[in-house]
């Protein structure tokens, strides 16, 4: 396939094991050249499969691994999505103007505004990924907002007895200040994503766009098409009558009427549920993305000890065998050594096994039960059994679970704090698999040299290191053979160096001449101390500051923001040593500096939302009136997220930030409303509560 970057390939030989459902095979990883789409590639390879298999019926293919299908499955539930979105919007239109003509303008603009916005991501080099189309399904629900506005006007003066032509262009003028205030006030919410840095930046910048566009494509849709369509299909008109629809707005009345008697209750409760949400959404944690289910599983299998090989690829066998009958599994590929499928996705080492299962496409489990089952059929294997839940899950990108940064200079300081933190990591509930970054060591001796008793045999500390030295030092290159397919470097070992043991090193002794000039041979023992220690195989450094991982994974029962909190009690309360620092950092620094930038974007988002209403209604007062609605929007929005069991997420403060800049539309086009009321002499009580008796549903 010309399209294909790379291929690697693991075969079934004495150095590398691949299984495919308990039978010898060979796997092969296939990357993508840059340029090219991933769901095409997919789709080619797919096929040509297929031809092989059919060419040669004793050969069997099987797709352990495919991210096209991720790509697939999430366009079509986002097209799925639009389209049930567009229906939902248009019987919403039908039941409450019970009018097919109006309706079916606003039905008609719908893909407009989607083709301008398709065209618009086009052009700008924007992609039908994941993102843009999740940004393209959240504008379709907005795309009909400013149409109907401006179809309901219109129909309205329709039915006070204007004439058609005067009553689209009266009915769309009246709303066009309010329509592209409250259209720039959702579009200005994305610009401060120019601000943010990282992973924030990466991911929503399509989304931002692809709304904006959305949004800009409604307006100007809102603004030609509607009332143009109107003026032909709105000739003819009948006063429609709304029985229960008007109990619904005179039951408004009545209680806006209340409230506006008892203003400061009104605020107080306001402002308590408020804080009774933040409160309540954040007591469940918080996490960068949610977790999403798939049809594809990854499983580790890690020994408890050090085993052969033979014992390692006898153990996976086993752990096959064991779960191959669940009924939701229908493909299982087991690989050691070889490299790692799908590149980050997953890796394979000559010390565990990589597992990739195929599931059902309707499972009769969650990804969850489903790996509580393997956990449970392997309890009692002499292993570790890990299942990865979801491989679509964004977490990828982030790292995750708890990883703490212990920075300092002194290696044995590092090690006796990272020894500590991990205590204090382990005694954290929720907290699984602690690590505390000194797995990977090797023994080592220290030789302490005595300076006054070298002095006496006329030795310096750098004689002694120089004399052991010259029995450790590794062999160098002594010349080179070169081939047609590669040099060969030509190293040349003495038998001294080839059999070095530790205790050679303790027996080494070095040639003193005494007064009489007699030689002696000293052990080294006699001068310098000789202790026994283990050293780390690498040394991290940041900012030129060493410093020691300490790391954990989260059990399913807790939540990463939760045992983070935790975890930072107490390490605020740990005495460290001066010099040295315990910083939290992996999935938790993810979020937490995700939140931050989301934050700057909706202060930002804010202001430029504040600036835009004071140019609209030329006064400071009505637009800081509107930005009371913006609490109301994110008290629902936590209530919502406590009410369903999820966390406080990356995804869900993206949510915020788009509400607030679409919870002051209503707003916006309410206080313009009264505030022409008002200029048209109503009383301001009054004026306020017949708003929504004179004008239906703006």
């Amino acid at each position: 396939v010309s399209d294909v970057a790379d291929v690697e390939m693991a075969d079934n030989s004495s150095e590398v094991y691949a299984k495919i459902n308990g039978n010898a095979g060979v796997m092969l990883t296939l990357e993508k050249q840059t340029g090219y789409s991933t769901g095409n590639v997919t789709k080619t390879l797919h096929k040509r499969f297929d031809s092989l298999m059919k060419e040669n019926e004793a050969l069997h293919l099987s797709v352990l691994m495919d991210q096209g299908i991720y790509i697939d499955l999430i366009v079509d539930n986002v097209m799925d999505n639009m389209i049930y979105g567009a229906i939902l919007a248009i019987l919403i239109l039908l039941v409450f103007l019970k009018d097919i003509r109006p309706t079916f303008v606003i039905a008609c603009s719908i893909p407009l505004s989607v083709i301008f916005a398709v065209v618009m991501m086009y052009f700008s080099g924007i992609t039908l990924n994941i993102i843009s189309m999740s940004g393209l399904a959240l504008g379709i629900g907005m795309l009909v907002d400013n149409s109907i506005v401006v179809i309901e006007n219109i129909y309205r003066l329709r039915n006070e007895g204007e004439p058609i032509r005067k009553a689209a262009v009266e009915g769309a003028k009246q709303v066009t200040g309010a329509i592209i205030a409250s259209t720039l006030t959702t579009v200005c919410v994305f610009a401060p994503i120019i601000f943010t840095e990282g992973i924030t930046r990466q991911l929503f910048v399509d989304m931002a766009l692809t709304i904006a566009y959305a949004l800009l494509a409604s307006l100007i849709v809102a603004l030609t098409f509607v009332p143009m369509m109107a003026s032909g299909v709105l000739r003819r008109t009948k006063e429609k009558k709304h029985p229960w629809f008007d109990k619904i707005r005179n039951g408004y009345a009545a209680f806006l009427r209340q409230a506006l008697r008892f203003k400061a209750i009104v605020f107080v409760a306001v402002t308590g549920l408020l804080v009774l949400s933040v409160v309540l959404a954040f007591s469940r944690g918080t996490s960068f993305m949610p977790e999403m289910e798939s049809t594809q599983m990854a499983v580790t299998v890690t020994p408890n000890e050090d085993v052969t090989f033979e014992e390692l690829t006898a153990m996976s066998d086993d752990v096959i065998e064991r779960i191959s009958d669940i009924s939701d599994i229908e493909t299982i590929g087991a690989m050691v050594g070889g490299g790692g499928m799908m590149g980050s996705l997953g890796g394979s080492s000559e010390d565990s096994v990589s597992m990739y299962l195929i599931l059902a496409d309707k499972p009769t489990l969650t990804n969850q039960e489903l790996s509580d089952e393997i956990t449970k059929r392997t309890a009692d294997m002499d292993c570790e059994v890990t299942a990865d839940t979801s491989m679509m899950d964004m977490s990828m990108l982030t790292g995750t679970g708890i990883s703490v940064q212990v920075r300092g200079t002194d290696l044995e300081k590092l090690k006796t704090i990272a020894a500590d933190v991990a205590d204090l990591v382990s005694q954290t509930e929720g907290t699984t698999e602690v690590s505390d970054g000194l797995e990977d060591v090797t023994p080592q001796i220290v030789i302490s040299v005595d300076k006054q008793k070298a002095a006496k045999y006329g030795m310096t500390v750098a004689q002694v290191y120089q004399l052991v030295y010259a029995k450790m030092a590794d062999s160098t290159s002594a010349t080179m053979i070169s081939t047609d397919l590669k040099d060969y470097e030509v190293h040349v070992d003495t038998s001294e160096q080839e059999n070095l043991t530790r205790d050679d090193l303790k027996k080494l002794t070095f040639t003193h001449t005494t007064k009489d000039g007699k030689e002696e041979e000293i052990a080294l023992s006699e001068i310098a101390a000789f202790s026994e220690t283990e050293a780390l195989n690498q040394i991290n450094r940041e900012s030129q500051s060493r410093y020691i991982t300490v790391t954990a994974a989260i059990d399913q029962d807790h939540n990463i923001g939760l045992v983070s909190r935790e975890l930072q009690k107490a390490l605020d309360k740990y005495d460290c040593p001066e010099g040295y620092s315990v910083e939290m950092a992996g999935e938790d620094e993810q979020i937490n500096d995700a939140m931050n930038q989301i934050m700057l974007m909706l202060l930002l988002a804010v202001i430029f939302i504040y600036l835009i209403m004071v140019a609209q209604f030329q006064s400071l007062l009505s637009p800081f009136i509107i930005m009371f609605t913006i609490p109301l929007a994110f008290t629902g929005g936590f209530f919502g997220l406590y009410l369903t069991g999820n966390e406080v997420s990356v995804i869900a403060m993206i949510g915020f930030v788009m509400l607030a800049g679409v919870i002051v539309n209503n707003g916006i086009v309410m206080v313009d409303y009264i505030n022409q009321l008002r200029r048209g002499g109503e009383d301001k009580k009054i004026g306020r509560a017949s708003c929504r008796e004179r004008k239906s549903g703006s």
